[in-house]
């Protein structure tokens, strides 16, 4: 029942007093007063969630979004979800996995992944990987998987800086996965991240990306980053974009990203030689 805001308009005003007074007749003073309370709640909060994404393209603000609130929020999460939270169902994370991961990430390969969390993705990766890293800026999270996935062999989990990938070898990694972490992490750091794809990947090694791409204008906390700015930053580390996915496939039918997000995945050439 939850309403968009910007919609409101194309009633007119006498239009909403009669409308209310129909739901106060049919509905009661209690719920009316619930209404009344949400309508003006949600179109005040509308207007600021306007005014913060507007000062935030002003003044060049990080938002939320910056390496030092990231660090500090991930690290104050209660993780005993294990990130389960974020998914919309059991079968849209399969299908996910069934027509995302395991199209893109090979079997048998060295795999990193950027922002494990609580480790949602990292089951998955893990029964694909033939080596696994896992880079996070939480120690909270890197300590929870490192207890979750401590069975598994060839697995190992890093504090990461959240702007480098610090700590992993040149050439060293077949493909990249990060799924709900790019979102909230602003373009200034995906620069850097990117340039350290370009290092760390195999030639020939893949990176499947999932990030805003609309620069937070839809909400979910998102970041600064936008889709052209992200492709920019792709062009000049010398990968290669191979698609750019808004839904997938799979067997509970079409999935939709939303907010605006996009996954990308994006590849280094063949020919290309890794930085020291």
């Amino acid at each position: 029942m939850k309403d968009i805001v910007a919609n409101r308009s194309r009633i007119s005003l006498t239009d909403k007093w009669r409308a209310g007074l129909l739901a106060l007749r049919e509905n009661g003073l209690v719920w009316c007063a619930c209404l009344g309370t949400y309508y003006v709640a949600s179109a005040i909060a509308n207007r600021a969630f306007s005014a913060m994404d507007r000062l935030r393209r002003e003044r060049n603000l990080p938002g939320l979004n910056s390496a030092t609130l990231n660090k500090h929020i991930w690290q104050s999460w209660d993780w005993s979800a294990q990130g389960d939270e974020w998914s919309q169902s059991k079968e849209w994370e399969e299908s996910l996995v069934r027509s995302v991961l395991h199209r893109y990430i090979p079997n048998r390969g060295r795999v990193l992944e950027i922002g494990p969390g609580g480790g949602r993705w990292t089951a998955h990766l893990l029964e694909r990987a033939e080596d696994y890293v896992g880079v996070d800026i939480s120690a909270t999270c890197v300590a929870h998987c490192q207890k979750r996935f401590a069975a598994a062999s060839g697995a190992r989990f890093l504090v990461g800086s959240g702007r480098d990938l610090t700590g992993v070898d040149s050439a060293s990694i077949d493909s990249i996965w990060s799924f709900d972490a790019f979102v909230h992490i602003n373009a200034r750091e995906v620069d850097g991240y990117i340039t350290e794809f370009a290092r760390v990947l195999r030639p020939g090694g893949t990176a499947v990306i999932h990030h805003g791409a609309v620069g937070g204008s839809l909400g979910g906390w998102r970041s600064n980053l936008t889709a052209n700015s992200l492709h920019e930053m792709v062009r000049r580390s010398g990968l290669r974009i191979e698609q750019v996915l808004t839904s997938w496939a799979g067997a509970a039918g079409t999935q939709n990203m939303t907010h605006g997000d996009q996954i990308t995945v994006m590849s280094k050439p063949a020919d290309v030689q890794s930085g020291a």
